[in-house]
Protein backbone atom coordinates (compact mmCIF):
# COMPACT_ATOMS: atom_id res chain seq x y z
CA UNK A 1 0.00 0.00 0.00
CA UNK A 2 1.34 3.44 -0.85
CA UNK A 3 2.61 5.69 1.96
CA UNK A 4 1.58 8.77 3.19
CA UNK A 5 4.08 11.57 3.67
CA UNK A 6 3.85 14.01 6.59
CA UNK A 7 5.85 16.85 6.75
CA UNK A 8 6.92 18.04 9.96
CA UNK A 9 6.77 15.78 13.41
CA UNK A 10 5.65 18.40 15.58
CA UNK A 11 2.44 20.01 17.19
CA UNK A 12 0.48 19.23 13.87
CA UNK A 13 1.90 16.10 12.01
CA UNK A 14 2.14 13.87 15.70
CA UNK A 15 -1.78 13.73 15.51
CA UNK A 16 -1.94 13.67 11.75
CA UNK A 17 0.70 10.50 11.64
CA UNK A 18 -0.78 8.90 14.41
CA UNK A 19 -4.29 9.31 13.32
CA UNK A 20 -3.32 7.72 9.65
CA UNK A 21 -1.08 4.72 11.11
CA UNK A 22 -4.42 3.83 13.29
CA UNK A 23 -6.50 3.82 10.24
CA UNK A 24 -3.93 1.38 8.77
CA UNK A 25 -2.25 3.41 6.43
CA UNK A 26 1.57 3.75 6.39
CA UNK A 27 3.43 6.42 6.92
CA UNK A 28 6.77 8.56 6.13
CA UNK A 29 7.35 11.15 8.54
CA UNK A 30 9.88 13.61 6.81
CA UNK A 31 11.49 16.10 10.19
CA UNK A 32 15.13 17.02 10.66
CA UNK A 33 14.49 18.38 14.48
CA UNK A 34 15.07 17.36 17.77
CA UNK A 35 12.76 17.01 20.53
CA UNK A 36 13.26 19.91 23.36
CA UNK A 37 11.77 20.90 26.53
CA UNK A 38 9.84 24.05 25.30
CA UNK A 39 7.94 21.77 22.61
CA UNK A 40 6.38 19.27 24.69
CA UNK A 41 3.12 21.62 26.10
CA UNK A 42 1.84 20.98 21.97
CA UNK A 43 3.96 17.74 21.33
CA UNK A 44 2.08 15.51 23.40
CA UNK A 45 3.25 12.80 21.33
CA UNK A 46 6.83 13.13 22.82
CA UNK A 47 7.96 12.89 26.50
CA UNK A 48 10.87 13.88 28.46
CA UNK A 49 12.66 10.70 27.72
CA UNK A 50 13.20 11.66 23.90
CA UNK A 51 14.29 14.88 24.47
CA UNK A 52 17.92 15.07 22.24
CA UNK A 53 16.19 12.64 19.76
CA UNK A 54 15.42 13.28 15.80
CA UNK A 55 11.81 13.92 16.05
CA UNK A 56 10.77 11.84 12.91
CA UNK A 57 12.37 8.92 14.16
CA UNK A 58 10.50 9.04 17.30
CA UNK A 59 6.99 9.87 16.07
CA UNK A 60 7.54 7.21 13.58
CA UNK A 61 8.30 4.68 16.01
CA UNK A 62 5.31 6.13 17.59
CA UNK A 63 3.08 5.25 14.83
CA UNK A 64 4.21 1.66 14.84
CA UNK A 65 4.89 -0.96 12.19
CA UNK A 66 5.09 0.18 8.37
CA UNK A 67 6.06 3.78 9.66
CA UNK A 68 9.71 5.26 8.91
CA UNK A 69 11.58 8.25 9.45
CA UNK A 70 13.15 10.41 6.88
CA UNK A 71 15.64 12.66 8.48
CA UNK A 72 15.69 16.02 5.66
CA UNK A 73 15.82 19.77 6.41
CA UNK A 74 13.04 22.07 4.85
CA UNK A 75 11.96 23.65 2.62
CA UNK A 76 13.22 20.67 0.46
CA UNK A 77 11.64 17.20 0.39
CA UNK A 78 13.34 13.87 -0.85
CA UNK A 79 12.44 13.02 -4.40
CA UNK A 80 12.16 9.80 -4.39
CA UNK A 81 10.12 8.56 -1.30
CA UNK A 82 8.50 5.05 -2.85
CA UNK A 83 5.31 5.23 -3.55
CA UNK A 84 3.01 7.50 -2.22
CA UNK A 85 -0.88 8.14 -1.67
CA UNK A 86 -0.64 11.45 -0.36
CA UNK A 87 1.37 14.10 1.60
CA UNK A 88 0.22 16.49 4.64
CA UNK A 89 2.15 19.02 5.83
CA UNK A 90 2.10 20.03 9.42
CA UNK A 91 5.38 21.97 9.35
CA UNK A 92 5.67 25.58 10.99
CA UNK A 93 7.49 26.95 7.42
CA UNK A 94 5.58 28.72 4.74
CA UNK A 95 8.03 28.10 2.64
CA UNK A 96 7.69 24.17 3.14
CA UNK A 97 3.88 24.34 2.72
CA UNK A 98 4.28 26.09 -0.86
CA UNK A 99 7.08 23.16 -1.52
CA UNK A 100 4.74 20.77 -0.02
CA UNK A 101 2.09 21.92 -2.51
CA UNK A 102 4.14 21.73 -6.01
CA UNK A 103 6.04 18.71 -5.02
CA UNK A 104 2.43 17.04 -4.92
CA UNK A 105 1.52 18.44 -7.89
CA UNK A 106 4.53 17.22 -9.84
CA UNK A 107 3.93 13.26 -8.41
CA UNK A 108 -0.23 13.83 -8.92
CA UNK A 109 -1.27 13.38 -5.76
CA UNK A 110 -3.41 14.74 -3.44
CA UNK A 111 -1.65 17.82 -0.88
CA UNK A 112 -3.46 18.42 2.34
CA UNK A 113 -1.32 21.51 4.58
CA UNK A 114 -2.45 22.42 7.90
CA UNK A 115 -1.27 25.24 9.85
CA UNK A 116 -2.00 26.57 13.57
CA UNK A 117 -1.08 29.67 15.23
CA UNK A 118 -2.14 31.01 18.63
CA UNK A 119 -6.25 29.49 19.14
CA UNK A 120 -6.80 28.67 15.93
CA UNK A 121 -5.70 27.07 12.29
CA UNK A 122 -6.65 26.26 9.14
CA UNK A 123 -6.60 23.01 6.60
CA UNK A 124 -6.36 23.19 2.63
CA UNK A 125 -7.16 19.86 1.03
CA UNK A 126 -6.87 19.55 -2.97
CA UNK A 127 -6.16 16.76 -5.44
CA UNK A 128 -3.71 16.92 -8.33
CA UNK A 129 -6.30 17.97 -10.80
CA UNK A 130 -7.70 20.91 -8.18
CA UNK A 131 -6.94 24.38 -7.35
CA UNK A 132 -3.86 24.66 -5.42
CA UNK A 133 -2.46 26.05 -1.96
CA UNK A 134 -0.52 28.86 -4.49
CA UNK A 135 -3.73 29.49 -6.71
CA UNK A 136 -5.18 30.71 -2.46
CA UNK A 137 -2.06 32.03 -1.25
CA UNK A 138 -0.41 32.68 -4.42
CA UNK A 139 3.31 33.06 -2.33
CA UNK A 140 5.17 32.76 0.76
CA UNK A 141 4.93 36.01 3.54
CA UNK A 142 7.86 37.94 3.92
CA UNK A 143 7.52 37.38 7.39
CA UNK A 144 5.59 35.18 9.41
CA UNK A 145 5.66 33.88 13.28
CA UNK A 146 6.11 30.80 14.37
CA UNK A 147 4.74 29.02 16.83
CA UNK A 148 7.48 29.67 18.97
CA UNK A 149 7.83 33.29 18.29
CA UNK A 150 3.99 33.54 18.45
CA UNK A 151 2.79 31.21 21.02
CA UNK A 152 0.25 28.06 20.08
CA UNK A 153 -2.43 26.77 22.66
CA UNK A 154 -1.52 23.52 23.26
CA UNK A 155 -4.93 21.68 22.49
CA UNK A 156 -5.70 23.67 18.92
CA UNK A 157 -2.60 21.43 16.93
CA UNK A 158 -4.44 18.20 18.25
CA UNK A 159 -8.17 20.10 16.80
CA UNK A 160 -6.46 20.91 13.55
CA UNK A 161 -4.27 18.10 13.20
CA UNK A 162 -7.71 16.02 13.58
CA UNK A 163 -9.58 18.02 11.20
CA UNK A 164 -6.22 17.47 8.52
CA UNK A 165 -6.04 13.67 9.22
CA UNK A 166 -9.83 13.04 8.51
CA UNK A 167 -9.27 15.23 5.22
CA UNK A 168 -6.37 13.35 3.56
CA UNK A 169 -8.26 10.04 4.55
CA UNK A 170 -11.26 11.64 2.92
CA UNK A 171 -9.53 12.04 0.04
CA UNK A 172 -7.75 8.22 0.11
CA UNK A 173 -11.27 6.98 0.55
CA UNK A 174 -12.67 9.00 -2.33
CA UNK A 175 -15.32 10.54 0.30
CA UNK A 176 -13.96 13.91 -0.19
CA UNK A 177 -15.80 17.12 -1.66
CA UNK A 178 -15.18 17.89 -4.95
CA UNK A 179 -12.73 20.34 -5.75
CA UNK A 180 -9.64 21.91 -3.08
CA UNK A 181 -11.25 23.07 0.11
CA UNK A 182 -10.16 25.41 3.03
CA UNK A 183 -11.19 24.72 6.29
CA UNK A 184 -11.03 27.86 8.70
CA UNK A 185 -10.45 27.20 12.80
CA UNK A 186 -11.02 30.46 14.27
CA UNK A 187 -10.76 30.08 17.78
CA UNK A 188 -10.80 26.86 20.32
CA UNK A 189 -12.08 29.68 22.83
CA UNK A 190 -15.37 29.90 21.09
CA UNK A 191 -15.97 26.49 19.97
CA UNK A 192 -17.96 26.13 16.98
CA UNK A 193 -17.84 23.57 13.43
CA UNK A 194 -15.53 25.09 11.36
CA UNK A 195 -15.89 27.56 7.99
CA UNK A 196 -15.59 25.54 5.04
CA UNK A 197 -14.76 27.16 1.80
CA UNK A 198 -14.32 25.95 -1.61
CA UNK A 199 -11.55 27.21 -3.40
CA UNK A 200 -11.29 28.00 -7.09
CA UNK A 201 -8.61 28.12 -9.48
CA UNK A 202 -6.60 31.11 -9.98
CA UNK A 203 -6.18 32.53 -13.37
CA UNK A 204 -2.17 32.51 -14.04
CA UNK A 205 -1.14 30.34 -11.72
CA UNK A 206 1.44 27.57 -12.14
CA UNK A 207 -0.91 24.69 -11.84
CA UNK A 208 -3.38 26.13 -14.00
CA UNK A 209 -0.17 26.37 -16.84
CA UNK A 210 0.95 23.11 -16.25
CA UNK A 211 -2.06 21.58 -16.35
Amino acid sequence: MAAVVVVGAGGLGGPIALAVAAAGRPVIVVDDDVVELSNLHRQVHFTMADLGRPKAEVLAARAGAGARAVVARFPALPADLGPVAAIVDGSDDPPTKFAVAAWARARGVPAVIAAALRYGGNVFAGGPDDACYACLFEEPPAEAPSCGEAGVLGPVVGWVGGVAAAAVLARLDDRAPAGATIWVLDDLRRGGAARTLAIAPRAGCECREAA
